[in-house]
């Protein structure tokens, strides 16, 4: 029997087999898209390829050029199960046209990279932070009367109960401090601060968690009875490795974290999950996470050391769901359209049995990739996503597969310098 969206995203992530795998695009903030106009603009391109006709107008986020907004026909067109409800908050002051200053993400830079508007971590705003007197005359704390809910619940409420999607929460606020510390004080900082300046790390971190926990709350007090999830923001890893060892991670790092997932937790209903965006290899830290009430693993970036999907799902799949997971390092960009549907099928394959996986990206789609591509990768997991399988599985993994394609020449020549 056919289920609707929400149906079956929620028996999937209490690890049951639903009537297909869920698909996740758009539905939240790291399963997006990327729009750099004039000449890549991925979004934009994807709606005139699907032929889609008087689509809302792109807006773009005020970091990262992620579109703030995808047209709701492409995301139905894309088979997406997921929605996603964000704040509002005030956007970016402009300081000429390479810089901007963001008050609400606690005076973080934006400057006109290339292509992209990015943090700019070569001048992070907190980097001369030393004392405790820094922190409290620190000019750029958010204003917690700030108003950053307008239309933030009528959409929720609209999509739990006029809609059949699943939905998910994730303010805005939610990097901090976390890697937020990092964010604007430099990630070097944020890393040495913890060895050599514990208590100044810990008074910043305090200080930071006061006035995020402040629009958490009111984010999750006032929408969390029409969640379906909470998405909590992290970065822990690289493409090598953790970004700190173990033990520094449970001393320094894992006490907020763990908090902020039980404050959020107050304000949904039982049954909603906790997703947990977290780039990278993250391999050593997922049983705290699972430890600490995380649900859902999300991007799952699969060509990370130890992140490979069959290790994932051996190894965690009974604790664990896993939400994306299709390369964007090399298949999604260098393959071709065959190749991608068949790495689709791979995927699927070892993540799938027993429930426990949403088929998505394994991070925002890229300004520069080719619509056929995306709607190629959608579509395959749409047509061959469906309970029960057949039992001809691929005997390679999904990164064996990936290792053995000739993926040299991936795109036209002028789209070259812009893959990962």
């Amino acid at each position: 029997m056919q289920m609707t969206p929400r149906e079956r995203v929620y028996k999937t992530l209490n690890h049951q087999e639903p009537d297909r795998i869920p698909i996740c695009f758009g539905g939240t903030p790291n399963s997006g898209i990327e729009e750099c106009p004039p000449d890549y603009c991925a979004l934009s391109n994807l709606y005139q390829f699907l032929g889609l006709k008087d689509t809302s107008p792109v807006r773009l986020n005020p970091i990262c050029n992620v579109a703030a907004n995808i047209d709701e026909q492409c995301m139905e067109r894309l088979h997406s199960d997921m929605r996603l409800v964000t704040d509002n908050p005030p956007g970016p002051i402009v300081i000429d046209d390479q810089h901007k200053v963001w008050p609400f993400f606690y005076g973080g830079r934006i400057v006109k990279c290339g292509l992209y508007e990015q943090i700019d971590f070569s001048d992070p705003p907190m980097i001369n932070l030393k004392t405790e007197k820094d922190i409290e005359e620190y000019p750029y704390w958010p204003d917690p009367q700030e108003d950053n809910m307008r239309g933030v619940v009528e959409r929720a409420r609209k999509l739990h109960e006029e809609t059949n999607y699943f939905v998910c929460g994730s303010p805005s606020s939610g990097h901090f401090p976390l890697n937020g510390y990092g964010l604007v004080s430099g990630m070097e900082k944020w890393l040495l601060d913890m060895k050599t300046e514990p208590a100044f790390y810990r008074h910043l971190c305090e200080k930071m968690m006061e006035t995020s926990l402040v629009f958490t709350e009111k984010f999750y007090g006032e929408t969390g009875q029409y969640l379906d999830a909470a998405v909590v923001f992290d970065d822990l890893g690289s493409q090598t490795g953790p970004l700190m060892s173990l033990a520094d991670y449970r001393k320094f790092y894992k006490p907020y974290q763990s908090e902020i997932i039980k404050r959020i937790k107050t304000y949904l209903r039982p049954a909603a999950k906790i997703i947990l965006k977290s780039s990278g290899s993250i391999y050593q830290f997922i049983p705290d996470l699972i430890e600490i009430g995380v649900d859902v693993l999300s991007p799952v970036q699969p060509l990370a050391r130890n992140m490979e999907p069959w290790r994932l799902k051996k190894e965690f799949g009974k604790d664990l769901s896993f939400l994306g997971g299709f390369d964007l390092q090399r298949l999604l960009p260098s393959g071709s359209v065959d190749q991608i549907r068949k790495g689709v099928k791979i995927l699927i394959d070892e993540f799938s049995k027993g429930g426990g996986y949403i088929f998505g990206a394994s991070y925002i789609l890229q300004c520069n990739l080719p619509p056929d591509k995306i709607a190629a990768m959608f579509d395959a997991a749409y047509e061959y996503g469906k309970y029960a399988f057949s039992e001809d599985f691929e005997a390679i993994s999904f990164v064996d597969y990936i290792d053995g394609l000739d993926l040299s020449n991936p795109l036209p020549d002028s789209w070259q310098a812009l893959t990962i």
